[in-house]
């Protein structure tokens, strides 16, 4: 597609809205014309309709017509453009096919919400959860709730549910206990985990690196933080981490910044210095620079330490540069409710 050829015709099947604000934000980043098209078409599940449809765009258009579709619902569409007679060309991960004078681009997009906005109708009863588990578990539970929920992907292993009718709470009930799913009856991750800290007399700080103290923030920005938060630091430069949190220019030589040795030696040091009953270590390379052979863009090790146990994790994200610290921050945080044994019974 070159630059000449800025899609006016947007097709969006699977989906009425995106997950998140700052997955629109960084959707709207790599695909900037989702903002400037001039028609967007959405179907919130696939139906036949939609080929013969977008057939009739792309032939009526002087610019591709772009169909960004949920990766669940991908490979129905291809396969049913396929039958039809159409030839599909796969390029840098995107479907091609030519239409008389013209192309459609299908995309699988991962991010979407499938279901409708809360903002269609504001005044309805609602109950809000999060779940956390395996990503075969959720997806099971996604599929069962469709006609009852607004299901938000924060990351593959924990959704924010908000349940529309009392059909919906029996489903979700019933499901996760039976897929061995945790469930949080919260509207807000990180309000309740502040309230948690502070009931358990518990305080907690972080070490970051890639993150920038996003990670700091996004505890700094809710009520209540003053009473969790002993310090953060951001320690960017390998000088810094050596100096203030202790870790072995050994290490870093050896290993590396981004490496779960360098992680581990942050979180030990954050914790030292701070006497905290929790502490946080981030460590990556967020992009589009810093990668080498073995360490690719999107690599990123979380390291916490608490008073019963420790563990750094070594994660793979995509995206661009905020969105990797986003999705890392995220991690962050779900690693420490995963970590605090009493957190899912308190509430």
């Amino acid at each position: 597609m070159s630059k000449l050829q800025i899609p006016d015709n947007i097709i969006i099947v699977g989906a009425t809205l995106y997950t998140d604000l700052v997955q629109k934000d960084y959707l709207e980043r790599i695909y900037p014309y989702l903002k400037t098209a001039t028609r967007i078409d959405r179907f919130p599940s696939y139906n036949p309709h939609i080929i013969d449809d977008a057939i009739s765009i792309a032939k009526c258009s002087k610019t591709p017509l772009v169909i960004f579709v949920h990766d669940r619902i991908y490979k129905t569409l291809v396969e049913e453009f396929d039958r039809k007679g159409y030839k599909t060309e796969s390029k840098n991960g995107t479907i091609l096919i030519r239409i008389e004078n013209n192309v459609i681009v299908i995309k699988s997009i991962s991010l979407f919400n499938k279901l409708e906005s809360l903002i269609t109708n504001p005044n309805r009863n609602v109950a809000n959860f999060k779940l956390f588990g395996e990503v075969e578990a959720l997806n099971k539970i996604e599929d069962e709730l469709c006609q009852h929920a607004i299901i938000t992907k924060v990351l593959p292993t924990w959704y924010n549910v908000v349940i529309l009718d009392s059909d919906g709470e029996k489903i979700l009930i019933d499901l996760t206990k039976k897929l061995n799913v945790k469930l949080l009856p919260i509207a807000s991750v990180r309000a309740s985990l502040i309230e948690y800290l502070i009931q358990k007399n518990k305080t907690i700080s972080f070490a970051e690196s890639c993150t920038g103290g996003l990670l700091a923030y996004k505890f700094i920005s809710k009520s209540g933080a003053s009473n969790i938060i002993k310090g953060t630091m951001v320690t960017y430069s390998n000088e810094i981490k050596h100096k203030w949190l202790g870790v072995k220019e050994e290490t870093l030589e050896k290993y590396g910044a981004v490496s779960k040795e360098c992680v581990s030696e942050m979180v030990y040091g954050i914790k030292e210095k701070t006497n905290s009953n929790i502490a946080v270590a981030i460590s990556g390379i967020a992009g589009p620079t810093g990668a080498t052979e073995e360490k690719e863009v999107g690599l990123v090790y979380i390291g916490l330490i608490n008073d019963d146990f420790k563990e750094v994790k070594e994660f793979h994200f995509k995206g661009d540069r905020n969105f990797i610290q986003e999705q890392a921050v995220r991690s962050a945080i779900e690693m420490i409710i995963l970590s605090e044994k009493d957190f899912f019974e308190f509430f």
